[in-house]
C-alpha cells in the first residue's frame, strides 16, 4: 500500500509538468503558424502590388521566367519553339524547341487583353484591345519600329492574329497555330503570386486568417 500511494503521489506531482509541456508545445505551434501567416501576408501584398508594377521594370526581367498558367495564349514558332502571351502580366515569353525558357518582355496593353501573331518575316506582332495599338518585336524581344494603330483588326480582339485579321495588308502575317503551353519551371512556380492579382490577394487572405487563429489561441 505505501508503494502504491507513493506512485500515485508521483503521478500527481508530474501532472503540472505534463500540462506545462503541452502548453509550451501549443505555444510553439501557434507561434510558427503566426510566422508562416505573416510571411503569407507579406508575399500576397508584394505580389498584388508587384503585378501592377511589373511592366515598369523594363528589360530587367528579360531572363526571368514568369508564370504562364491560365489566360495564356501559346503559338508555335517556325524553328520549333513556342511563344506565350499571358494576359494578367502583359508578358510575352519565348521558349526553345526543348521547352526551355529563353527570354521575355512586357507589352503596353494598358491592363487589357492582347493578341499575338507572327509576321511573314518572323517578327512578333501584338495588337492590344485597349488603345488598338500594333507592336512589332524581334524574336528576342527588341522592338521593331514604332507602335501604330490597328483599327482594322476585328472588333473582338482574338487570341491569335491571322492574315485574315488585316484584309488590307497593313501587316503581312503568316498563319500560326495554337499549341500547348510549356511546362512551368521551378522559378515560375515560385513567382506564382506575381501571376494574377486575385491569386496574390487570396494568399494574403489565408495569411490574415492564420494570424487571427494564432493570436486567438495564444491569448486564449
Amino acid at each position: 500500500m505505501p508503494v502504491r500511494r507513493l506512485a500515485d503521489t508521483t503521478r500527481i506531482e508530474n501532472v503540472p509538468c505534463v500540462l506545462e509541456a503541452k502548453i509550451s508545445t501549443s505555444r510553439t505551434v501557434h507561434q510558427r503558424l503566426q510566422t508562416i501567416s505573416t510571411a503569407l501576408v507579406i508575399v500576397g501584398a508584394c505580389g498584388f502590388v508587384g503585378q501592377f508594377l511589373l511592366p515598369n521594370v523594363g528589360t530587367r526581367l528579360e531572363r526571368v521566367e514568369l508564370p504562364t498558367f491560365f489566360e495564356t495564349t501559346t503559338i508555335a514558332l517556325p524553328d520549333g519553339g513556342r511563344m506565350t502571351a499571358t494576359m494578367p502580366t502583359a508578358r510575352v515569353q519565348r521558349y526553345g524547341g526543348d521547352g526551355h525558357f529563353q527570354t521575355g518582355w512586357f507589352v503596353d496593353a494598358k491592363g487589357g487583353h492582347f493578341a499575338i501573331g507572327l509576321t511573314s518575316d518572323d517578327r512578333v506582332a501584338i495588337c492590344t484591345g485597349r488603345g488598338r495599338q500594333l507592336f512589332l518585336f524581334e524574336l528576342d524581344g527588341r522592338p521593331f519600329g514604332n507602335p501604330r494603330a490597328c483599327f482594322t483588326a476585328p472588333r473582338e480582339i482574338p487570341k491569335i492574329l491571322q492574315p485574315a485579321d488585316f484584309p488590307f495588308g497593313e501587316v503581312n502575317l503568316q498563319q500560326v497555330v495554337s499549341v500547348e503551353r510549356p511546362n512551368a519551371s521551378l522559378m515560375a512556380i515560385l513567382l506564382v503570386p506575381l501571376w494574377h492579382p486575385f491569386f496574390a490577394w487570396l494568399i494574403a487572405v489565408v495569411g490574415v486568417l492564420g494570424l487571427r487563429i494564432s493570436r486567438s489561441a495564444l491569448t486564449g
